[in-house]
């Protein structure tokens, strides 16, 4: 539990480098919600145009239908003025959860029509990073999404379909054995998996069919964050403020607002 926890300070580390910041937080600061959409646009485009499919990518409509549904738990980061990374979540229940097994499914077709309000399980949709953001930015936004928005909200636990993008260059081998696979290092097989395993997520069920994605050969491994306070915030809810107050104190901010606005 401590380790976990741990982890969220090291965020104060790179206040100087870049700034992560709430959708709905910089809505209500008056940026314009067309603005945002154009941008995240802009940036899942960047990050993964050349990569899958238009099916799975943002569109401004899509983004404008993020904005309404969840901002609370839609974050992006900035450095040096320029939006550089996005990640967008999504509320969700056990059922809803193990019905919905395809990205496609599980996201509405990427309008986040999914989306339950109530829900007391968190499912991470998109992580954008473009290629010259500021080093361990992505990581980074995670930790402060996690602390704001699962931990911030009392929420059971995070999931998310996790890509495995070398496996295509281990097809002879068996998809739970790479998925489990470690190497010398005692890392798993996979840089992806090794990027959110690190940070305390676990593996909890591969996902055959879960996007067009030639480079992990159409898999999904469906990765679950718990969250070491849910008992303790289950039964004593008036933490849940105060999480989010110290998060947004220490790991959130609101930029400058761009030129041209």
């Amino acid at each position: 539990m401590f380790s976990k926890i741990k982890a969220f300070f090291s965020l104060r580390r790179a206040r100087n480098e870049f700034v992560v910041a709430r959708a709905a937080d910089l809505l209500k600061s008056g940026w314009s919600p067309d603005y945002l959409a154009q941008e995240f646009t802009r940036i899942n485009k960047k990050v993964w145009g050349e990569l899958t499919k238009p099916e799975y990518l943002w569109t401004v409509e899509k983004v404008k239908n993020h904005l309404k549904t969840c901002p609370k738990i839609i974050y992006c980061a900035f450095s040096g003025g320029k939006m550089v990374g996005t990640l967008t979540n999504i509320r969700t229940t056990e059922r809803d959860l193990a019905k919905n097994k395809t990205w496609l499914q599980k996201t509405g077709n990427g309008y986040l029509t999914t989306h339950v309000p109530s829900g007391n399980l968190g499912f991470g949709v998109d992580l954008s990073v473009t290629r010259h953001a500021p080093k361990k930015l992505a990581d980074k936004l995670v930790l402060a999404a996690i602390f704001d928005g699962v931990m911030g909200n009392g929420l059971k636990s995070v999931n998310l379909g996790a890509r495995i993008p070398s496996y295509h260059k281990h097809k002879d081998m068996p998809v739970r054995d790479y998925v489990h696979g470690k190497r010398a290092n005692r890392k798993p097989l996979d840089p992806e998996l090794y990027f959110y395993m690190k940070d305390g997520f676990e593996i909890v069920e591969i996902i055959p069919d879960y996007m067009d994605d030639p480079d992990s050969l159409d898999y999904g491994v469906l990765i679950r964050w718990s969250n070491p306070l849910y008992k303790v915030t289950k039964m004593l809810p008036i933490l849940k403020p105060l999480i989010r107050g110290v998060s947004k104190l220490i790991f959130l901010r609101i930029p400058e607002k761009a030129s041209g606005m």
